[in-house]
C-alpha cells in the first residue's frame, strides 16, 4: 500500500511539472508570436515611392501624414484602393490610367505607414488612421465615393466605407476578422494577445454600404468560407451584398483583365 501511495505521489508531481513545463512553453509562444507578429503579418518594401516610374497621368498625393498615388479624370466619382501586405502603391500605378480612367472614374491608390521608405513602423492602429484620412479627403471632394481593397486591404477599405464613408465598398479575398482567420489555422491564444486584429464585419456593422464581394474558390491562405461569414453578417443587417466566387481562381488571381475591366464596368456604373 505505501509503494503504490509513493508511486501515485510521484505520479501526480510528475505531471504536474509536464504541465507547468507546457504552461511556459504555451506562454513563451505566445510571447514571441506578439513580438514577431508585425513582421509575420506585413511585408513592406523600402523602395521610395519617388523611385516608382508612374505613368503619365498619374502622380503622388500628400494627404495629410499619408501618400497615395493620384490619377484624377475630372470625374465627380472616387476609387479609394487598399493593396495587400506584400505588396505596395506602386504596383497599382496603372489602376486608375488602364482600368479606372477609361471608365470615367478618379482613382487614389493609397500607400501605408511602413511602406515604401516611410519610417513608421504598419500596424492595425496606422492602417485604419489612413483610411479616415483617405475618407475625410475624399468626402469633402468627391459626390461618390468607392472604396475597394485586396486581401488585408480589405480591412482599411471596410473601416473607409463604415459609417458612410463611401457609398459603395468592394472587397477582393475578405476575412470577416483576423481572429477568426488565425484561430482556424491554429492559434489558440486570446483576443487580447493579437495587436492586429481586424474586424470587418464589426466595422460594416456600422452603417455599411453595398457591399461586393469577390473570391477565389481555391483561396487557401484566405479560404472563402470567410467572405462567406461576412457575407451573411452583413446581410442579416440588411446592408445589400453580392458575392462573386471565382471557380479555380486562388488568393492571387482575382485581377485579370478579362474578368476585371468587365467587373468595373459593371460595378462602377451608376
Amino acid at each position: 500500500m505505501r509503494k503504490t501511495a509513493m508511486d501515485l505521489r510521484f505520479f501526480f508531481m510528475g505531471a504536474g511539472w509536464v504541465l507547468l513545463a507546457l504552461l511556459a512553453l504555451y506562454v513563451l509562444v505566445g510571447i514571441g508570436f506578439r513580438l514577431m507578429e508585425t513582421r509575420l503579418l506585413y511585408h513592406p518594401t523600402q523602395t521610395p515611392m519617388a523611385d516608382c516610374p508612374l505613368p503619365e497621368g498619374v502622380e503622388i498625393l500628400r494627404i495629410g501624414a499619408e501618400r497615395g498615388l493620384f490619377a484624377p479624370v475630372g470625374s465627380d466619382t472616387l476609387v479609394v484602393f487598399y493593396h495587400g501586405n506584400g505588396s505596395r502603391a506602386c504596383n497599382w500605378r496603372f489602376l486608375g490610367p488602364n482600368h479606372m480612367g477609361p471608365l470615367g472614374v478618379d482613382t487614389l491608390v493609397m500607400e501605408y505607414p511602413g511602406y515604401a521608405d516611410d519610417p513608421r513602423i504598419p500596424s492595425k492602429t496606422a492602417l485604419l488612421a489612413t483610411a479616415r484620412e483617405a475618407r475625410d479627403w475624399a468626402r469633402t471632394r468627391y459626390a461618390r465615393v468607392i472604396a475597394i481593397g485586396n486581401s488585408i486591404g480589405t480591412a482599411p477599405a471596410a473601416h473607409h466605407a463604415a459609417g458612410g464613408g463611401a457609398d459603395q465598398v468592394i472587397l477582393f479575398a475578405p476575412f470577416s476578422s483576423m481572429l477568426a482567420l488565425l484561430r482556424e489555422k491554429g492559434f489558440v491564444y486570446p483576443g487580447w494577445v493579437l495587436k492586429n486584429d481586424y474586424d470587418l464585419a464589426a466595422d460594416l456593422a456600422i452603417k455599411a454600404p453595398p457591399t461586393v464581394i469577390v473570391h477565389g474558390a481555391d483561396d487557401t491562405l484566405i479560404p472563402a468560407r470567410h467572405s462567406a461569414a461576412l457575407a451573411r453578417a452583413l446581410e442579416s443587417q440588411g446592408v445589400p451584398v453580392t458575392r462573386i466566387l471565382r471557380p479555380g481562381k486562388e488568393h492571387n488571381g482575382l485581377f485579370d483583365d478579362a474578368f476585371f475591366n468587365a467587373f468595373l464596368a459593371e460595378h462602377l456604373a451608376r
